[in-house]
């Protein structure tokens, strides 16, 4: 079984896939692929956003492509459709080598953006409150309100009423402790089918 889990920035996506990978689940983080694929493309992404993307050690500076592609729609479009591609090949690589029957988790702020979701059986769509949310990031990231900021609008269309309207959808509010995320966790996974 393979199941999305998607909300915003800040929302407590990875905190809910370290719960379910303690419980034995197959978490797939797609930012890490995304962000190893980066490497793998560089020269690709060089002609595309200059040499302004890379480090002082010549590698991708994940911090100044995302302040070129979160300001401009058409660049952060233009981005995903290199990477997107290659992401697919990369997550089907990594399914097929999984042990047979078990729960896959795709772990990914932009589940639908890529149509990631069609692999999906279910999802788990993760929501916070936004000034929650802000804060976390402001916490996590330590980047300009500005940057946050151009975050959060690139990803104004990611809505849950998209996956419910698609696939099987569960909702998991987290605005609360870590104790009573647990316990929303371990109740979505008792309904789910076991692994085969």
């Amino acid at each position: 079984m393979i199941i999305g889990l998607a909300g915003k920035s800040c929302s407590g996506k990875n905190q809910i896939a370290e719960m379910l990978e303690f419980r034995g689940f197959l978490c797939i983080d797609l930012d890490l692929e995304v962000h190893r694929l980066q490497e793998s493309m560089k020269e690709i992404l060089l002609t595309n956003f200059g040499d302004s993307i890379l480090d002082s050690h010549g590698q991708i500076d994940r911090r100044a492509l995302g302040q070129i592609v979160f300001k401009s729609p058409p660049l952060l479009k233009k981005l995903e459709d290199l990477l997107y591609p290659k992401l697919d090949e990369s997550l089907n690589r990594i399914i097929c080598d999984a042990r047979p029957g078990a729960h896959i988790i795709l772990n990914a702020a932009a589940l639908q953006k890529g149509e990631f979701w069609k692999r999906c059986d279910l999802v788990i769509w993760v929501s916070a409150p936004w000034g929650l949310r802000f804060l976390r990031a402001l916490k996590r990231d330590q980047r300009s309100l500005l940057h946050i900021c151009r975050r959060f609008r690139a990803q104004k269309e990611l809505k849950s009423q998209f996956f419910l309207s698609r696939v099987d959808t569960y909702i998991i509010r987290n605005g609360f402790t870590r104790s009573v995320l647990q316990k929303r966790v371990d109740s979505l996974i008792k309904h789910l089918p076991p692994e085969r």
